[in-house]
């Protein structure tokens, strides 16, 4: 409860904002208000999950959003240990690479997965897997296929527990 006569409180208590403090932001659970940095970056980077796939998501578009300068975003990411752009490239990439190893993705073609999740062109796409992962997306979508077909036959294979017994 706040003491009479601060900002959120009337003459008969609590003003009516008292119970939006904390709730503004529920899904970050306790919030204190001694960590603005905190809150903002958590809310930076909710944004950056969500605007992943738009090809003009880039830490200008990030700062823009949310009202701060370029600056003071790049300062929020010094606590980590990659930077904004660093940051969104790598989850991009993140998700390029669950979605090459998803059998359901099987059939759809690299560039189109790649472009999904921001990447303009496909054979920037390519460059920055190989330098991340040390291996092109479409060898890495055959190892995954490969892996999917050799744990398959060995849950299904004959003799084998949960495998089917032959004739």
């Amino acid at each position: 409860m706040h003491a009479p006569g601060t900002p959120d409180s009337g003459p008969d208590g609590p003003g009516p904002g008292h119970r939006l403090r904390g709730r503004a932001d529920g899904h970050l659970g306790r919030c204190p208000r001694r960590h603005p940095q905190r809150v903002l970056l958590h809310r930076v980077d909710a944004f950056i999950d969500d605007h992943l796939g738009d090809p003009r998501l880039d830490p200008r578009a990030v700062a823009d959003h949310h009202h701060i300068s370029l600056r003071t975003l790049q300062a929020l990411f010094r606590t980590r240990e990659e930077g904004i752009a660093a940051s969104i490239k790598r989850r991009r990439l993140d998700r390029c690479r669950a979605d090459l190893s998803a059998p359901g993705q099987a059939g759809v073609p690299i560039g189109v997965i790649a472009a999904r999740w921001g990447f303009g062109r496909p054979a920037g796409f390519s460059r920055a897997f190989r330098d991340t992962y040390g291996i092109s997306p479409q060898e890495y979508r055959n190892q995954q296929a490969a892996e999917g077909a050799r744990r398959a036959n060995q849950v299904c294979a004959p003799g084998q527990p949960g495998g089917s017994r032959g004739a």
